[in-house]
C-alpha cells in the first residue's frame, strides 16, 4: 500500500516519536510511506528508515524565501535586508504565507494517488488531506483524552472534517470513551490502536553508560516542560520531602517554555543539589535504565509513552491517574498510581522512598507484552482499513 501521513512537525515530542515506530513498522511490512510535515523541522528524520519519503508544505526553503517575522526585521541592521523582510511580511499578511504554501503543495499532489492518507495529530486540521490528497481511505489519529483539554472547541470546529474521515483512531480505551461521549455520532468509526514501540531499539540504547550519583535515590521524568507535565507542582513536593530528610535526585529530560520558571523555583526552594535539568537527549533510555523510580506527575495525558518505555526496561513507575495509565500498569503490582493531586503524589512518593522493597517489587511488567505487540496493532490497522475490525 501507498500511505501518506501528515504531521505538523517532526519534533521531539510523544506523538512524533511513536510515529517513527509506526512508520518504520509499515516499511518492514512492505508498504510505501511518505511523511508530510506542515512546517518542516525534520529533527526526527534520522530515526526513520531510509525507504521513507519526506515532504513538507512550508519547507525550510519556502520559508526562507517567503517568511519573515516582525522580530526578525527589528533585529536586522542592514537597510536592504529590512526592506526585503518588510516585503516578505507584507506578502504574509496579504497573500498568506501558509495559504500560498498549501496552494503550491496542492499542485504537487494533484496527480498522485494513495491507498491511505492519515492525519496523525488531532491539533492539525485534516482539511488539506481531504481536499488535496487522493486516497481510498482517510484516517484521523487522536493522541489526547479530550475530556482533559481546556479548549474543547478547538476540536469541535473540526467535527465536520472528522465526519468525512473513514476512521478515528484513539490511542487508549479511556481516550476512546471520552471521545465518543463528546461525539457520539462518530462512535461507529472510532477505534483503539495502542502506540507502536521498538523494544530492541529501546533495550539496545539503554545499555549505553551513564554517570550519575548512586548515593541518592535516582528519580526520573521525561517530557516537555509545559503545564501538562506537572513539573512545577512536583518541585513543591520535592521541597517538602527534602525538608523531611529524604535523599533523592530528580532528573528531567526535556525542554520547553516553563524551563525558566522551573529554574527559578529550584533556586527559590534550594533544590540545586537534588534536581538536574538535562535538556533534550537523543537517548533517554540510558537514564531510564539506571533510574530507581520513573515519575509521571502529569496533569493529563492521552496515552503516556514514556511509562511504557520505563516498563519495557523493568523500572518501577509512580504515575498520576491519567488516561491510559491503568491499561499499562496495575496499581501495587507493576506500578504505583495516585490520584491526580499534589497531596496524593506527595503521599505516594514519600511511601515509595521509604519502601525500597516495594520499589523492587514494582519492577515487573506483565501488562506490557500486549501493549508492545506491534503485530497485533498492525493487524488491527489493516482490519480497520478493510472494514473488518
Amino acid at each position: 500500500m501507498d500511505i501518506l501521513i501528515q504531521i505538523p512537525q517532526l519534533i521531539y515530542a510523544g506523538a512524533e516519536k511513536v510515529l517513527v515506530n509506526f512508520a518504520n513498522y509499515l516499511i518492514e511490512k512492505g508498504h510505501n510511506v511518505e511523511i508530510l510535515e506542515t512546517y518542516e523541522k525534520g529533527y526526527l528524520k534520522p530515526l526513520f528508515k531510509n525507504d521513507i519519503v519526506f515532504n513538507s508544505i512550508c519547507s525550510k526553503e519556502y520559508s526562507k524565501k517567503y517568511y519573515c517575522s516582525l522580530q526578525d526585521i527589528k533585529r536586522e541592521k542592514k537597510l536592504s535586508n529590512v526592506i526585503i523582510g518588510l516585503s516578505k511580511l507584507t506578502f504574509s499578511k496579504i497573500v498568506g504565507y501558509e495559504r500560498f504554501a498549501k496552494f503550491l503543495s496542492a499542485k504537487h499532489y494533484k496527480n498522485k494517488k494513495y491507498d491511505v492518507a492519515i492525519n496523525y495529530l488531532e491539533t492539525e486540521s485534516p482539511e488539506f488531506l481531504l481536499k488535496n490528497i487522493s486516497a481510498k481511505k482517510y484516517l484521523q489519529w487522536c493522541h489526547i483524552d479530550i475530556k482533559n483539554i481546556n479548549n474543547k472547541k478547538s476540536i469541535d470546529v473540526l467535527l465536520n472534517y472528522y465526519k468525512a474521515m473513514d476512521a478515528i483512531i484513539c490511542v487508549s480505551q479511556s481516550a476512546k470513551k471520552s471521545f465518543i461521549e463528546r461525539y457520539p455520532e462518530l462512535s461507529d468509526k472510532t477505534y483503539v490502536i495502542y502506540n507502536f514501540f521498538d523494544r530492541n531499539y529501546i533495550e539496545n540504547l539503554s545499555k549505553k553508560p551513564l554517570l550519575y550519583n548512586k548515593d541518592k535515590t535516582f528519580l526520573l521524568s521525561v517530557g516537555r516542560m509545559t503545564p501538562q507535565k506537572g513539573y512545577l507542582r512536583f518541585l513543591e513536593i520535592l521541597k517538602q520531602l527534602k525538608e523531611e530528610g529524604h535523599s533523592f535526585c530528580w532528573y528531567i529530560l526535556g525542554d520547553g517554555f516553563e524551563r525558566k520558571e522551573i529554574e527559578q523555583k529550584i533556586c527559590k526552594y534550594h533544590l540545586h543539589d537534588c534536581v538536574r535539568l538535562i535538556g533534550i537527549d537523543d537517548n533517554p533510555y540510558k537514564y531510564i535504565k539506571n533510574c530507581d523510580l520513573f515519575i509521571l506527575p502529569s496533569e493529563y495525558e492521552g496515552f503516556p509513552t514514556v511509562t511504557v518505555e520505563a516498563k519495557i526496561l523493568n523500572k518501577p513507575v509512580l504515575a498520576t491517574d491519567v488516561s491510559g495509565i491503568k491499561e499499562q500498569i496495575t496499581h501495587g503490582k507493576s506500578g504505583w498510581i495516585v490520584e491526580n493531586s499534589q497531596e496524593e503524589i506527595y503521599n505516594g512518593l514519600k511511601y515509595l522512598l521509604s519502601s525500597p522493597n516495594i520499589l523492587k517489587k514494582l519492577s515487573v511488567n506483565p501488562e506490557i507484552e500486549i501493549i508492545c505487540n506491534n503485530e497485533l496493532k498492525y493487524n488491527q490497522f489493516i482490519s480497520i482499513l478493510k472494514g473488518k475490525y
